[in-house]
């Protein structure tokens, strides 16, 4: 049988450790913590680290949203009382979109406040249906346009967005509207109050009898709940003189246009 292993070679072995003495001779390195972006050259000279360049990184988006100041409430305030000067503001019904309109003297203002996160502005469409043109406004006595067999109608609104079910708002108006000049369809534009209130602003022009004579809505259309005229209207009062004056013009617009209406039945008769 062959030997065993010799293991003498070991017997003298020096199981300590020469790293502390070692190290009491050795230079202690430098350590050199960056807190920031640094760029570090090697050269012939040693080691030079100077600071890169501050690059702003970009903040994460934040779970909850941005909290109002008060410029901004106080600027969607303001916003509202401009779009119902002379009016009032609505929900409606169908949509559950929140309508405000104003008016002046020529011209009624509908702002549709809508969804702006899920609803595009490029998907939006508006249409009117019934207007009468631009030479026509002031000759709205006696017009006959009922649309849709709806009674009292003059005008057909419809403002649609591509992916909605249902009209953002669809009525029909009960007064005369005429279209812009050399315009075939009404202006409207999207209003952006601030990044998380937007609108879609149409005008409608108001047609009348003749020249110089100003007729206040009621309401913009007439599914909406109608405003008082007199004590509603900025600059009027609610005197009885007032009202027994708009009383008087109502009774002779009514009866000019019975008038009216009577004049084409006879012609439309000596004609056959």
């Amino acid at each position: 049988m062959p030997g065993g292993i010799d293991y003498s070679k070991w017997d003298k072995i020096d199981y300590g450790s020469d790293d502390e003495d070692s190290s009491m001779n050795e230079e202690v390195p430098a350590v050199t913590r960056l807190d920031e972006s640094s760029s570090v050259t090697f050269s012939s000279n040693g080691v030079s680290i100077a600071p890169s360049p501050t690059i702003q990184k970009e903040k994460e988006p934040s779970s909850t949203p941005p909290v109002p100041n008060d410029s901004s409430i106080s600027k969607n305030v303001k916003k509202r009382k401009i779009c119902t000067k002379n009016g009032s503001s609505y929900v409606d019904p169908k949509s559950g979109n929140e309508i405000l309109w104003s008016q002046d003297r020529n011209e009624v203002n509908i702002s549709i406040i809508y969804d702006c996160n899920t609803i595009a502005s490029k998907d939006i469409r508006v249409k009117f249906h019934g207007a009468l043109s631009y030479q026509d406004r002031f000759c709205a006595v006696g017009t006959e346009n009922i649309i849709d067999g709806v009674e009292g109608s003059k005008g057909k609104l419809i403002v649609t967005a591509k992916g909605c079910t249902e009209p953002l708002l669809q009525g029909y108006t009960g007064y005369p509207v005429y279209l812009p000049q050399d315009e075939e369809e009404i202006d409207w534009e999207i209003d952006v109050t601030n990044s998380n209130m937007k609108m879609i602003r149409i005008t409608l022009l108001k047609a009348v009898p003749m020249q110089g004579l100003t007729v206040w809505w009621s309401r913009p259309l007439i599914h909406f709940p109608e405003i008082d005229v007199v004590s509603g209207i900025e600059g009027r009062t609610s005197s009885n003189s007032n009202k027994d004056k708009h009383d008087e013009w109502k009774q002779s617009w009514e009866e000019a246009h019975r008038m009216f209406k009577e004049k084409i039945k006879n012609k439309e008769k000596q004609s056959i």
